[in-house]
């Protein structure tokens, strides 16, 4: 198994990492020129002085990254938990885009209680906009509420890593 080429399909399939599914924001570290990123046209973002972008990533077109061979370290250096399982040989391919696929269809169908609940903003992340819709307080979304719930627990479990023992987190 060639790791990178089957590495390479599954992110351009996938997009997670990217769209604002698992992440709402990215800080940017030390070796990331926020000159040259916001000349590229990012919109970054200041946090006590730490720089960050805000998901999803405007660059991301259909799962493709417009600024590949520019983008931030953290894009970079970034594999998820399916992809560190993938390498060590403890899932395959198949495995991981069946994942992939029940993931986007749970966000498909979040996506759709977002909008009935009457966001229908796109441009921020999946956590921000439940947050926007659970602090309307317009009505009860427990469809919603489980749904997220849901989702929540197969990220953490599959796709987010955890910083080892003595790491700082983010």
């Amino acid at each position: 198994m060639d790791f990178e080429s089957v590495a390479s399909r599954i992110c351009t399939l996938c997009g997670m990492c990217c769209n604002g599914v698992l992440f709402q924001i990215v800080r940017l570290q030390p070796e990331d020129s926020v000159k040259e990123l916001e000349a590229l046209g990012m919109k970054i973002g200041r946090r006590k002085k730490d720089p960050y972008f805000k998901q999803p990533c405007r660059f991301l077109r259909d799962c493709h990254c417009e600024i590949y061979s520019a983008r931030p370290m953290r894009c970079r250096d970034f594999d998820c938990r399916q992809l560190q399982l993938l390498e060590a040989r403890e899932v395959t391919e198949d495995e991981v885009m069946q994942l992939v696929d029940d993931v986007k269809r749970r966000v498909a169908r979040i996506e759709a209680l977002l909008e009935a609940a009457g966001n229908v903003e796109r441009d921020a992340s999946l956590a921000d906009r439940f947050a926007q819709v659970r602090e309307s307080g317009e009505q009860s979304h427990r469809e919603l509420n489980d749904a997220m719930t849901g989702l929540g627990g197969i990220l953490n479990r599959n796709f987010r890593v955890r910083p080892l023992p003595g790491e700082p987190a983010g």
